[in-house]
């Protein structure tokens, strides 16, 4: 009956996930990249993680949630890149383009100028990029805490 056509459909699934995950070139919109009458090596691209369209300059590995032509766009380096470059700022003075130089967000991701309503609705981690989008949600200080407990309980019975 019906049970057999569900294990099979279940059979096909890790195939398309694999698809799914290979999300370097395959999100690129071409179309609207050609439409909008982008600048030079910036392209649109969609956002599988957090389901919205943003835009990536190609050559500098640049990102930007609005177009590249819209006054208010605020364009940041991709967020894979920032953890390298965050150690070896020569300075410790805000770029101007970092979205905390003028608010109180937090350094470092280049996804703190979205609307927050949006990470609300979706659950989704807004960073969308590997690394930062696996390392949440954070465990709790008290599930630190019993850890940290159970972890020196357990070298004192040795």
């Amino acid at each position: 009956g019906g049970k057999g056509r569900a294990l099979r459909g279940r059979d096909r699934q890790p195939e398309e996930e694999v698809i799914a995950e290979d999300y370097d070139d395959d999100h690129v919109d071409y179309e609207a990249t050609r439409l909008e009458n982008l600048p030079p090596n910036w392209y649109k691209v969609f956002d599988p993680i957090c389901g919205l369209p943003y835009y990536w300059n190609m050559e500098n590995d640049l990102v930007s949630w609005l177009s590249p032509n819209d006054p208010s766009s605020i364009i940041t380096k991709a967020a894979k890149k920032l953890k390298n470059s965050l150690g070896s700022r020569k300075d410790e003075e805000l770029d101007p383009m970092d979205p905390s130089a003028y608010s109180d967000a937090p350094r470092g991701t280049w996804s703190t100028g979205l609307p927050k309503r949006n990470e609300a609705k979706t659950g989704a981690d807004t960073t969308a990029a590997g690394p930062l989008f696996q390392q949440r949600p954070y465990p709790s200080p008290g599930a630190v805490l019993r850890a940290n407990a159970e972890a020196s309980r357990a070298k004192q019975q040795d």
